[in-house]
């Protein structure tokens, strides 16, 4: 069976209940979305392209998808002229993102 989660960044505290297990942290389901290829829908606060604040990785059709996840960023590669350009935005940036679990 697979579920849609949505995850939100604020600034707020996030209280956890004391049986739910210990949630990763942005960079790690990042890299975890980079290295299995899974499909990730990202909103941008401020978009990387004009015209473009929500991007679904990876993306066949515009050759884009996650290159690197650092501690507070990640870079995106898309084609650009003969090679790859690579396009990188702080976590601040990111409004939400959502994902399939199974």
């Amino acid at each position: 069976m697979l579920g849609v989660v949505a995850f939100a960044l604020t600034n707020r505290a996030v209280t956890a209940q004391a049986d739910a297990p210990a949630a990763p942290n942005l960079q790690e389901l990042l890299s975890s979305f980079k290295d299995s290829k899974t499909i990730v829908t990202i909103e941008f606060n401020i978009p990387l392209i004009t015209g473009e604040r929500v991007w679904t990785l990876p993306d066949q059709k515009a050759k884009r998808e996650i290159t690197a996840v650092g501690a507070d960023y990640v870079c995106f590669s898309e084609p650009w002229n003969a090679g790859a350009r690579q396009r990188c935005t702080p976590f601040t940036n990111i409004a939400s993102f959502t994902f399939l679990t199974e």
